[in-house]
């Protein structure tokens, strides 16, 4: 009933707009999908959030872009059979992306968190449709988005639509720190756990090997995660329990060497959530050995070492890595951003 009330509220706030009928906005709410939606001439306040209004005689064409957590949660609960519906997405799966940790080490494998989107729609007896493909531009004014396959040959098209969901997700927020795109790992989709994971191992491999003294294995094993929030934290841990757990076994001559470093720019990790989940996980990563430094920013990133500004000081430091994940938070992709700019709305990134 509380989610029903913010949709009641937010649907009400997009019928003063005239300019949003007709559009579907998603959120991605604790893992599920909240949907509002306005008819800006007619809003039916008492309506599911998982229906659409009634179509005339013909087909009115529903254009869902994303195949993330709101996008499925959305087709999942969609029951009206009187709309043709066009999935579009470059990901043909839907991922549990609270599990990515865990395929960065192993724990759980990468096919265990996806499920191919056509196995979903296929479920519904309604009209569904997928293609691969990535929406670059929405046109709000003509009810147009602009798509570009996927595969190699990297074709356009052009997809008219009478209602459109935004479910497209976010990108990384890397707040335009220098060499974080270059020299980073991020932990937001399948490919970049399955990339992680072979760069530890990689790391371990090239560390082994006899020409390197210990201080460049010292470099190598270091280990620093960007980004005190849930994914930052829980990767650290994981990444700490697989080298003491089984790396170590298989590689025991480098085993003294390995160092994790977490980077938070705030005065604590996980601050969004209770003061004592915080305490708990800084006293264990103290326990742990792992490297916790709280109020610590991260100013440049170059192939070889990380620089970090302390807040309180200003004092620069530098901290050379073998491999560095970045997980700092995340921003509105930029086709978001201007489709937003094109129906008066602005938007935040977090």
């Amino acid at each position: 009933m509380r989610n029903l009330s913010f949709y009641k509220r937010f649907s009400n706030t997009f019928g003063e707009y005239p300019s949003l009928s007709r559009f579907l906005v998603v959120f991605a709410v604790s893992g599920g999908g909240l949907v509002a939606y306005s008819e800006a001439n007619n809003i039916q306040t008492g309506s599911k959030i998982d229906e659409l209004p009634e179509a005339g005689s013909e087909k009115k064409r529903v254009v869902v872009l994303g195949t993330g957590w709101a996008g499925t949660s959305f087709l999942k609960n969609l029951k009206n059979p009187s709309y043709d519906i066009q999935v579009i997405s470059p990901r043909n799966y839907f991922a549990f992306t609270p599990l990515l940790p865990s395929v960065t080490v192993g724990t759980v494998e990468a096919r265990s968190v996806v499920e191919p989107i056509r196995n979903i729609v296929k479920k519904k007896n309604l009209n569904v449709n997928y293609w691969e493909a990535e929406c670059y531009r929405i046109d709000a004014k003509n009810k147009k988005v602009y798509c570009r396959s996927s595969q190699e040959d990297k074709e356009e098209f052009v997809v008219d639509y009478d209602y459109l969901v935004v479910a497209m997700g976010a990108r990384v927020n890397t707040f335009n720190t220098p060499g974080v795109e270059e020299n980073c790992h991020y932990l937001k989709e399948v490919e970049d756990a399955q990339k992680i994971r072979r760069t530890v191992i990689d790391c371990f491999e090239k560390a082994s090997l006899p020409t390197l003294s210990d201080d460049e294995r010292k470099k190598i094993l270091q280990f620093v995660v960007v980004g005190g929030g849930p994914t930052g934290v829980e990767f650290a841990a994981e990444l700490h329990d697989f080298v003491s757990e089984d790396l170590v076994k298989l590689y025991p001559s480098v085993k003294d060497l390995v160092k994790i470093t977490l980077l938070e720019a705030t005065d604590h990790i996980l601050n969004m959530f209770d003061k004592r989940i915080t305490t708990f996980a800084e006293e264990k990563f103290h326990r742990d050995g792992i490297d916790l430094r709280t109020g610590s920013m991260v100013v440049k990133v170059s192939d070889k070492e990380i620089s970090t500004k302390v807040i309180k000081t200003g004092e620069i430091s530098t901290i050379p890595y073998g491999m560095a994940v970045w997980s700092t938070g995340i921003a509105t992709r930029p086709v978001v951003m201007d489709f937003m700019k094109q129906i008066g709305q602005t938007c935040i990134s977090h």
